[in-house]
């Protein structure tokens, strides 16, 4: 069995490493757009409030460390950007370039930014937004 799961960090890297822990023989992929597949969710308000001082410390898991211990096919800056339901296919697109992946099982987690409503003083100065954090590279955008 093929599995194609399509986000990283906690719900599709836990996902894959359960894959793994129940079918030893299942071939897994995981998709993730961003550079990272694992990454302390926790620990981003001690990157916020200074204690932590450097991003890379929040890393919990590589591609290489992921592979070597649950062998799952992690592809960083793999984003999904169609499926096919009659196919079993996703298409994906790396290095701005396109390929189908096919798949038995599809597992979408890709995560989501949040929504913020336009209201007046909700950003202040010295302060900022999850969703800022995470467009200046540490996970999406």
């Amino acid at each position: 069995m093929k599995v194609v799961i399509v986000g990283g960090v906690a719900g599709g890297a836990g996902t894959a490493a359960r894959l793994r822990r129940n079918d030893e023989e299942a071939e897994i992929v995981l998709l993730e757009k961003g550079p990272h597949i694992s990454y302390a969710n926790c620990g981003l308000p001690y990157y916020v409030g200074g204690v932590i001082q450097e991003k890379g410390k929040l890393q919990l898991q590589t591609p290489q460390s992921f592979y070597s211990r649950f062998r799952v096919d992690v592809r960083t800056g793999h984003e999904a950007v169609s499926v096919n339901l009659e196919k079993k296919t996703v298409i994906v697109c790396a290095g701005g370039k396109n390929y189908e992946e096919s798949y038995d099982k599809l597992v979408l987690s890709p995560g989501a930014e949040p929504v913020v409503p336009p209201v007046e003083g909700l950003v202040l100065s010295g302060w900022r937004l999850r969703r800022t954090f995470l467009r200046e590279g540490f996970r999406y955008r």
